[in-house]
């Protein structure tokens, strides 16, 4: 599912993203650079397994 990434200054839509683990992104009408960062990475199940 992708979600709207919107400028935190003027609100104007930068991208719509799906799963990503950090993106750094400036918006062209304002200038101010958005950052965003995954809480948790994603793993997927044979990584974990070996995790453990």
């Amino acid at each position: 599912m992708l979600k709207d990434f919107r400028c935190g200054h003027c609100k104007k839509l930068l991208a719509r993203m799906g799963e990503h683990t950090e993106l750094q992104i400036r918006c062209s009408r304002c200038g101010t650079l958005n950052h965003v960062k995954a809480v948790e990475p994603r793993v997927n199940a044979s990584e974990r397994d070996e995790r453990c």
